[in-house]
């Protein structure tokens, strides 16, 4: 399998350019998606990272938003059914296209990995893109060659923590604390989630004990 991955600035998509005006990070992850007369309709689950009043934000601007038909929330998760016109979304969402992992979307960029059988049929995404500049700017081709299936993000078994822990992971990783050499201590993450470095470092280490094996692959 062909595995394709590029990073863009999306102006056209509803919910990207919000990631750059409320500082919110979205992990996107198409569900499903049909066609209707000329339109195509985009199913995703959305995960929400950042300040919790920007969430709400980025969510209100997002509900009203009138190529959004359907809409979701429960704290930091949205669901959302939106319409599309443009060739450009038929292309990506091509029946024929598998997405290893979430599109991890920021700043107003949109990172994507899709995977294929066929070579030929990225490789056409590639060329609609590279057509469509006045809405897709930046483009830059990060991969195209064969995939690894360690690659690929099963959604279902990854382990769900409990908001103050995962909050607590959250904070660690946006602040360089698993960086080499590392970017911050545990007093001073504390104080960004504002509360005891105690507290912090015990939601802290219960997250690490659920999530590190499963990154690891050990369990």
């Amino acid at each position: 399998m062909w595995n394709l991955k590029f990073k863009v600035k999306n102006t056209d998509i509803v919910y990207t350019p919000l990631t750059e005006k409320y500082e919110v990070i979205d992990y996107m992850y198409p569900v499903d998606r049909y066609k209707k007369g000329n339109k195509i309709f985009i199913l995703s689950v959305h995960v929400l990272e950042g300040d919790e009043k920007e969430i709400k934000k980025f969510s209100i601007d997002l509900k009203k938003h009138e190529k959004v038909i359907e809409f979701e929330k429960e704290e930091d998760r949205i669901l959302t059914l939106i319409a599309e016109e443009e060739k450009f979304y038929e292309l990506l969402y091509n029946p024929e296209l598998y997405m290893p992992s979430p599109v991890l979307i920021k700043e107003g960029y949109e990172y994507w990995s899709i995977a294929s059988w066929n070579r030929e049929i990225l490789e056409q995404l590639i060329t609609e893109i590279e057509k469509w500049s006045m809405k897709l700017h930046d483009f830059q081709l990060l991969q195209l060659s064969k995939g690894n299936l360690k690659e690929i993000y099963f959604p279902k078994i990854l382990p769900v923590l409990p908001e103050k822990q995962k909050r607590a992971f959250e904070i660690a990783i946006n602040n360089g604390y698993y960086k080499f050499p590392r970017k911050i201590n545990l007093i001073k993450l504390a104080k960004v989630m504002k509360v005891s470095t105690q507290t912090f470092h015990e939601h802290l280490r219960k997250a690490e004990s659920k999530l590190l094996p499963f990154f690891a692959g050990v369990i």
